[in-house]
């Protein structure tokens, strides 16, 4: 990414002002959340598809088998992907970065393969309680791709080559529905019909996204090369929050195995948890595709650019995540009644989750701000002690309340998680907590004229517009 800034300030109050242009980073945001909204569509038909076909039992097995090389690579990768987009962002040779993704994927891969290996009879009598013993065995072979997957979006999002990755997302939503339908729904193969989608989707995403990187490098080959050093310094400082964060997200799902004794009962209470967390981060679409383009852009950018950026952004935010969780509200319920009677049970926990997925919508916003100002070690702060909250209520909450109990222990840390990132992104740029999240009617303005030139951009709906 380049440090050329728009004709106004980037990220100012005057560049997003209403009848204003866009500027280059609004018009990034813009195209990713207009992906989002297809991916949004996507990913809402296969969770109930699949959610329908399989059941809450064997939906629980394959998100305890499907998120462990997810947990393998947060526990293992030292914060090196975020290390590498922050290197990106600053504009380091592509070629350099690449040779450090190869470098660091093939040390990894062989190291927690093994070693994760070694402790399957500890894990699968605790943490990987609810998983198949052969599954689980199988997907381990996936962490490579996994790693590669990390390291190639964190360059992609760095030089800002967003459409590229939002066509690869697109592409392998379709293929995995598709996958799904067939392997799944036609052939009737179950849990491995779904893993198997699982894997080739992964073997797919990580070849589109190397050839991409690839041809990148060669149509621009300038760039100082990324100091190796300084790159695992700087993901030895991200670490603890990247760990952290990533366990916040997720420690109700192993804690859910861990602390159910029966391992039916933890497979339903696990198939119906996931079903609710699906719902309710949906909401994450927006500040993941506003945050993975705001961090390299704040990177790039003077002091002063970022402070201006960040309050029309968080405000931005804060007023999309609010209309997607209003919107999600009648839908999830009329869908899980209508669809998917087998995981009403779901819905008091998806009610609970889904205030708190808002809040940390803002903070996933702030925290991409802090991280691109270079304070890891602020964001470290607000997730460890999140992350100890969390656990301690889950641990305390699941054997009262189940999964409802795990609901309320993400809705309090989730929330207090943003108001420490809002804290520490106020005193950072001088602005108010308020002024960081709470959108004003500049805000509904800009979004009313973004929806009408997006409307105005689809030759099917523009013939919906009056006047045509």
């Amino acid at each position: 990414m380049t440090n050329q800034l728009d004709s106004t300030p980037a990220g100012s109050d005057v560049s997003g002002r209403a009848g204003k242009p866009m500027g280059v980073f609004a018009s990034r945001v813009a195209g990713v959340l207009t992906t989002s909204v297809a991916l949004f569509g996507i990913a809402f038909v296969s969770s109930f598809l699949l959610s329908a076909l399989l059941g809450p039992t064997h939906k629980g097995e394959l998100v305890a088998v499907v998120t462990v090389p997810g947990m393998i690579v947060a526990v293992g990768m030292f914060g090196l992907p975020n290390a590498i987009n922050f290197f990106a962002g600053r504009g380091h040779s592509i070629a350099s970065l690449l040779k450090l993704t190869y470098a660091f994927s093939a040390v990894f891969s062989l190291a927690l393969v093994a070693l994760v290996w070694l402790l399957l009879p500890v894990l699968e009598r605790t943490l990987f309680h609810a998983a198949p013993d052969t599954l689980l065995r199988v997907i381990l072979f996936t962490v490579p791709l996994s790693i590669l997957s990390a390291f190639g979006v964190s360059i992609l999002y760095g030089r800002q080559k967003v459409r590229s990755w939002n066509l690869i997302q697109l592409c392998m939503a379709c293929l995995s529905l598709a996958l799904v339908i067939i392997l799944v729904g036609v052939l009737r193969l179950g849990v491995n019909g779904a893993v198997a989608t699982t894997i080739v989707i992964n073997i797919a995403t990580v070849a589109l996204i190397l050839i991409t990187i690839h041809r990148l490098a060669r149509a621009n080959p300038s760039g100082e090369p990324a100091p190796v050093r300084s790159v695992v310094a700087y993901g030895a400082k991200v670490y603890p929050s990247s760990i952290t964060g990533y366990f916040h997200y997720r420690a109700d799902t192993y804690l859910i195995q861990a602390l159910i004794l029966s391992a039916v009962t933890a497979k339903r209470m696990l198939g119906l948890y996931s079903m609710a967390v699906t719902m309710a981060e949906l909401v994450f679409y927006i500040p993941d595709a506003v945050g993975a383009i705001f961090l390299p852009r704040v990177a790039g950018a003077t002091v002063e650019d970022a402070n201006r950026m960040v309050g029309r952004v968080g405000r931005l935010t804060t007023l999309l995540t609010l209309l997607v969780a209003v919107t999600l509200v009648p839908i999830g319920i009329v869908g899980i009644h209508v669809v998917l009677r087998a995981y009403v049970d779901c819905l008091p926990a998806f009610l609970v989750l889904l205030p708190g997925a808002v809040s940390f919508s803002v903070g996933k916003v702030m925290i991409s701000y802090l991280a691109g100002r270079g304070h890891p070690g602020l964001i470290s702060i607000g997730t460890i002690a999140s992350l100890v909250l969390n656990v301690a209520l889950n641990i305390v909450l699941i054997p009262l309340f189940g999964i409802v109990g795990a609901a309320l222990a993400s809705l309090v840390s989730y929330t207090f998680q943003a108001v420490v990132a809002l804290t520490f992104a106020s005193r950072l740029s001088g602005l108010s907590p308020f002024r960081l999240f709470v959108p004003g009617r500049e805000e509904v303005v800009l979004l009313l004229q973004t929806l009408w030139r997006l409307w105005g951009a689809s030759p099917v709906l523009r013939r919906l517009r009056p006047g045509n």
